[in-house]
């Protein structure tokens, strides 16, 4: 019974994310918010940065920038090498 929600799901998860790419852009900022915060309060980070609740924002908007950074660099080195 769980596999035909799963494919169903999945088709319609997969039909957003065709109509609205954004979705993607959105997925991989916020995975980059959470990555930056995580490598802030790492035990083996946590010694050599100040525990502030301005350090982690700061380090989570940091991670989603970068995530988001790379994306478009990547999107337009693939738009570059396909001739479009």
């Amino acid at each position: 019974m769980s596999v035909p929600f799963i494919v169903f799901g999945s088709q319609i998860i997969l039909k957003l994310l065709d109509r609205y790419p954004i979705i993607i852009l959105l997925g991989g900022a916020l995975l980059g918010w959470i990555a930056g915060g995580l490598i802030v309060t790492d035990p083996v980070t946590e010694p050599f940065v100040p525990q502030t609740d301005t350090v982690r924002y700061v380090a989570s908007a940091a991670g989603a920038a970068f995530v988001v950074a790379v994306a478009k660099l990547l999107a337009r080195r693939r738009h570059k090498t396909s001739g479009a």
